[in-house]
């Protein structure tokens, strides 16, 4: 019979979920490197009360949506990681290593590109994965089963490195509507044009017949490729009637510095919108 003590561990690490992927925080969430500076530092914070063993991996992954809106990240695109990719020379030290409790440590990411890559943006995704250093696994006591449980969590940080002359844009080709619950799904679809991500941000409004902002909504964006956005609109306690509906797509984003952004003219694409 499962002991008590394997239930109530059980009980509390449920409990505890929702606060464990906060433990080991990262700063920044993206850097951004070039030929003229092929270093740049993150600090990665345990704020936990128990030491965190941490392993640093690159990869190569964009975010892409699929036909639902909902977006996911791409690391088997062979295609456009031969063309973007700087996984394979983009390091960072230290690799691994134990992060005690309230402490942090500085990692230094450094880039070595080829000498003869095109002018372009590249990147990587540095994975952070962390889990508590494992404690000895005591004798099984005689009236009950002993259990240990480890988590291990995964952080994702974007690492660029900008190659030469960058231009990025977008053309926004359609516009349309769905209902999930009490949101309205906005999907706007674009094409991207130039050699860098477009980071910037996707503005939603709905316009009443007075000409008046009745409902908007701005989120972040990262895109990478041809396809599509989904922002949600909270549409519940919005008056029944015709709304004209404007996207518009600009670069840009408080997160990230202006000098590490690529500009782009912004663009707006129109649509209705009926509430019954």
């Amino acid at each position: 019979m499962i002991s008590r003590k394997l239930i109530a561990r059980a009980m509390i690490l449920l409990f505890a979920l929702t606060n464990l992927y906060s433990q080991v925080a990262i700063s920044p969430t993206s850097a951004f490197l070039d030929d003229k500076q092929r270093f740049e530092t993150i600090i990665i914070m345990n704020n936990s009360t128990d030491p965190q063993e941490v392993k640093l991996e690159f990869k190569f992954a964009y975010p892409k949506a699929n036909e639902a809106g909902d977006i996911g990240l791409i690391y088997d695109d062979e295609e456009q990681e031969g063309l973007h990719s700087a996984a394979g020379w983009i390091r960072g030290f230290p690799k691994n290593f134990v992060l005690e409790a309230g402490a942090r440590q500085t990692v230094r990411i450094t880039a070595k590109p080829p000498r003869d890559i095109e002018p372009g943006m590249y990147w990587s995704r540095l994975i952070t994965s962390s889990s508590a250093v494992s404690a000895e696994i005591g004798d099984v006591n005689q009236t009950g089963i002993s259990a240990q449980i480890n988590m291990q969590f995964n952080q994702i940080t974007s690492i660029f490195y900008k190659n030469g002359e960058l231009n990025t844009g977008l053309e926004l080709t359609e516009v349309r509507t769905g209902v999930s619950g009490n949101n309205t799904n906005v999907f706007v679809h674009y094409t991207k044009s130039g050699n860098a991500p477009y980071l910037g941000s996707m503005h939603a409004q709905l316009i009443d017949d007075q000409g008046e902002i009745a409902l908007e909504r701005k989120m972040f964006v990262s895109i990478y490729s041809d396809g599509l956005r989904r922002i949600d609109l909270d549409t519940s306690a919005l008056p029944s009637g015709n709304y004209e509906l404007l996207v518009s797509m600009s670069s840009g984003r408080s997160d990230i510095p202006e000098r590490d952004i690529v500009p782009a003219e912004t663009k707006t694409i129109r649509g209705s919108y009926t509430k019954i």
